[in-house]
């Protein structure tokens, strides 16, 4: 619990007491008065940091993609093929999106589709743009330097195309429409994504011999 007068302390034990009720309960169970009482302060105190429930959300999940980013920045820096790149990402991103994708779609944020306040909105937009920041690299590397970007950039377009849907998939009852678990249907995505991109730098490499 934070001392008195800890301003940092007591904003961090807000974001650990919304975390919590997310993890458990979901965004509905996202109310500033039991934020309150998780975090041991009053519910007039969580308004003085977060103005509405909606930019305590946001900056909850700011902070789980920055953790999330932190994941998978070595996996990106040393993976050797596009299909365990894949892999990872998808499977690291599965948790993420189980508590917070279902609810606010960061993409959208990027794109300036959702209606949020500017500092609230600029702190996720830079979260979520650190992420496909991180992501790009390895498409880019993987991909090869001299790849154009009509190539790699509509890769990394399919990739977050892709795993958004199977996470979304894998935490709705669609799952249960079908015996195939998670780690098989991601590897086949993986690998069916990883000829696909083979296939098309092939055909570029035909083509500019020609």
């Amino acid at each position: 619990m934070a001392k008195w007068g800890d301003r940092d302390a007591r904003r961090r034990d807000i974001l650990d007491a919304g975390r919590a009720l997310l993890i458990e309960h979901g965004f509905g169970a996202l109310q500033m008065r039991d934020v309150a009482k998780g975090a041991g302060i009053s519910p007039g105190t969580v308004y003085t940091y977060f103005a509405t429930k909606e930019a305590l959300y946001a900056a909850l999940y700011a902070q789980r993609l920055h953790e999330f980013a932190d994941a998978i920045e070595p996996v990106c820096a040393v993976a050797d093929d596009a299909e365990n790149l894949y892999v990872a990402v998808a499977t690291e991103y599965l948790e993420v999106y189980r508590v917070y994708g279902r609810e606010l779609n960061v993409w959208s944020v990027l794109a300036g589709e959702v209606d949020l306040d500017p500092e609230v909105g600029g702190v996720l937009a830079a979260a979520a743009g650190r992420v496909l920041a991180v992501t790009r690299q390895a498409v880019v590397r993987l991909s090869g330097h001299d790849t154009p970007e009509d190539e790699f950039g509509p890769a990394l377009v399919l990739l977050w195309s892709s795993i958004n849907g199977l996470a979304d998939h894998f935490t709705s009852v669609r799952q249960y429409l079908h015996a195939y678990g998670w780690e098989e249907l991601v590897r086949f995505a993986a690998r069916t994504l990883a000829v696909g991109l083979a296939g098309v730098a092939a055909e570029r490499v035909v083509e500019e011999k020609r």
